[in-house]
């Protein structure tokens, strides 16, 4: 953060109302009972697990697999559209 923002944040001070709640975060059991779970490892994970692990944290997409089937991609795709992730 910039000092010209921080000065524009204590400025706007009053503005500012403050979220005492945080970010919904994706439920990785979610994620996971979406893909194949046949753990053929195309999409570069040992696991599907790992796989729907790292789909949480924003580092891999629903066509970094293979294997999923359409239907299943598009509810995924739905799915992670409601969380936001700093890239």
């Amino acid at each position: 953060m910039s000092e010209a923002e921080i000065s524009d944040a204590w400025e706007k001070r009053s503005e500012i109302t403050p979220r005492y709640e945080g970010t919904p975060k994706p439920g990785i059991l979610e994620i996971l009972k979406l893909l194949p779970k046949t753990n053929c490892r195309e999409c570069g994970d040992p696991t599907c697990m790992v796989f729907a692990t790292r789909v949480a944290e924003g580092a891999k997409v629903t066509e970094d697999c293979p294997a999923l089937m359409e239907e299943n991609s598009k509810k995924l795709r739905e799915y992670m559209s409601q969380f936001q992730f700093d890239v």
